[in-house]
């Protein structure tokens, strides 16, 4: 009998959170060995027709896609008491609402179905020879894909459903075409370029990239972004990981990986784990402030003036070259007889509703002599006004040098716009460059795991300021490098004695790194695999010393650990009580 198969298409982006939890008389999170095998090489084989037939990049494969394809196989199968071919399950869902349901949180909806099993290269061949499912395979709208196979054991009654989507937070790595393994080290990579997305929250075009086997980067340097190159894997047989960072014109940051086996004995019950995935959370490593109390954190949120809503409301405006803004370029707000105002606006940010959070605008005037306001903000939090904070000449500490002024706010939604609204009110030009948005400052906590909003963490990088509420610090990345232990509390007595040896141990380390600050009583050196850490506390009186000591690679990156020594006039050694049972 003839196998048929069906396309679907329905188009849906998802940008919150909402999490909807299935009711499974099935678990999709388990798979046979050799029908794992069998989603692996359909994913494979489907990437090289990509390739051959349309010159497509390959796509990457996805564990909440293939979660999504394999509960809907097997619902094709043992839900129904007739042979069944379609896309529409037996709880009414079509493909869209199936990956939100195991949680997608990218577009999705198009969908290939085989109705009965096959073998891999049979269904892509299957699938190029019916226009509907060929479009779906080869559509260059697509950037994950989620395989799913269930057979029945009892009368080999099988489906076959194949999932696509494109989450516009994720730009991945692909090594070889997804395929499973590969006898030669030298392997071909395709990096998605970041899809350029709307809103404050979007993410802007890559503009370099740096390539490792290791999450650290180890001995890893920036070049030029591009979709295409090679990588060289570590010799021997096994499961290699490639690693790739992007970082654009402002320096937000993303990294992603892709994993093969190298070898010819792959074991086909560990591929699951080589899936791209998504995490709700993300942990931080390395913060650390000697003076400031609080911190908080930006997920590259960032607008300036290129944005499209940026625009001159009334006065005398313009866009203008500036070496000295982030991406070389400002709105400047003209002297003129009459006040100059521009602003720049959100449609229904649903990410930041109800989050407290704090806006820093970069700004600089020409003159910073005047005692009386020369520039003012106020921000829209969807119905709520925040401001305007008002500035004065004299509030610049220097005259055509760009300085960051906060102002907390939150977006309600009460209105569905968030709107950030500048003026010029003085006689001398104001420069706007760009705002950052970050969240409320909160205690330090060294590590410290964040829920990332819209709940879709996919590798992005994260931005740390630190602030007493008054003072804040510019922004940096955190460089989320494992360290064990991520900070360190020490006990020690008055009087003279040896410095106190520590170890902190981490994969990543390597001898070449330098100490890039310590305090008087702490020191440490880098060797291969760990920081011997040396504190000193001849000298110092009782009391508790906060510290911290920071290693810096060759490229720039850094690692921080926390160190807090309590000295106390005498140390009392007890004893417990020896119990034998």
């Amino acid at each position: 009998m003839r196998k048929r198969f069906f396309t679907h298409w329905i188009s849906l982006f998802v940008l919150g959170c909402l999490t909807i939890a299935p009711v499974l008389a099935f678990d999709p999170t388990t798979q046979t060995p050799s029908l794992l095998l069998d989603e692996a090489h359909a994913v494979y084989y489907g990437n090289v027709a990509r390739l051959r037939q349309a010159g497509q990049p390959p796509l990457r494969w996805n564990r909440q896609l293939t979660h999504a394809a394999r509960w809907f196989a097997w619902d094709s199968v043992e839900n129904r008491p007739t042979p069944y071919c379609g896309h529409q399950d037996t709880n009414g869902e079509w493909p869209d609402a199936r990956a939100l349901r195991f949680g997608y949180r990218g577009s999705s909806g198009a969908e290939n179905a085989y109705c009965g099993y096959m073998q891999p290269q049979a269904a892509i061949n299957g699938w190029l020879n019916s226009p509907g499912h060929r479009a779906n395979l080869l559509s260059p709208g697509h950037r994950e894909i989620g395989l799913g196979y269930y057979r029945r054991t009892s009368d080999g009654r099988g489906y076959i459903a194949q999932m696509f989507g494109n989450d516009a937070a994720y730009a991945p790595v692909i090594v070889e075409y997804e395929a499973v393994a590969t006898l030669n080290p030298d392997v071909s990579l395709y990096i998605y370029q970041v899809a350029e997305t709307g809103g404050f929250i979007g993410r802007r075009p890559a503009t370099a990239m740096m390539i490792a086997d290791n999450p650290c980067f180890v001995n890893a340097n920036w070049q030029p972004f591009t979709n295409e190159t090679r990588f060289r894997l570590a010799d021997g047989e096994g499961w290699r990981t490639v690693y790739v960072k992007t970082r654009d014109a402002y320096g937000a940051t993303a990294v992603v990986s892709d994993t093969i086996y190298l070898g010819a004995n792959v074991p086909v019950n560990e591929l699951a784990a080589t899936m791209s995935d998504r995490q709700e959370t993300v942990t931080l490593t390395g913060l650390y402030h000697p003076t400031l109390p609080q911190m908080q954190f930006s997920f590259g949120w960032l607008v300036d003036e290129n944005y499209s809503t940026f625009q001159l409301l009334w006065g005398a405006g313009e866009r203008v070259t500036d070496p000295a803004a982030w991406d070389g370029g400002a709105f400047r707000l003209q002297s003129a007889s009459l006040e100059s105002s521009a602003w720049v606006y959100d449609y229904d940010p649903v990410v930041f509703k109800d989050i407290p959070l704090v806006a820093y605008v970069r700004l600089k005037v020409a003159s910073n002599s005047s005692p009386n306001e020369v520039a003012r903000f106020s921000i829209n939090g969807g119905g709520v006004v925040y401001g305007p904070l008002q500035l004065r000449g004299v509030d610049f500490a220097a005259a055509n040098q760009y300085q960051e002024f906060a102002l907390p706010f939150t977006y309600h939604g009460n209105e569905p716009f968030l709107i950030f609204q500048f003026w010029r009110s003085g006689s001398t030009d104001v420069f706007i460059d760009a705002v950052t948005i970050f969240t409320a400052p909160q205690p330090i906590v060294n590590p410290v795991t964040l829920a990332v909003p819209g709940g879709n963490y996919r590798g992005q990088g994260v931005w740390v300021r630190y602030t007493d509420g008054t003072i804040f610090t510019p922004f940096r990345e955190v460089m989320n490098i494992p360290v064990q232990p991520a900070s360190i509390v020490a006990l020690a007595q008055v009087a003279a004695m040896p410095p106190m040896p520590l170890i902190v141990t981490s994969p990543c380390v390597r001898a070449n790194w330098q100490v890039l600050q310590t305090e008087p009583w702490l020191g440490g050196v880098a060797d291969d695999g760990i920081m011997r850490l040396s504190i000193n506390h001849n000298g110092l009186t009782a009391g508790t010393y906060n510290g911290a000591i920071t290693f810096v690679t060759p490229n720039e990156m850094q690692v921080t650990i926390p160190v807090t020594l309590h000295v106390v006039e005498q140390l009392f050694v007890t004893y417990t009580p020896l119990v034998l049972r």
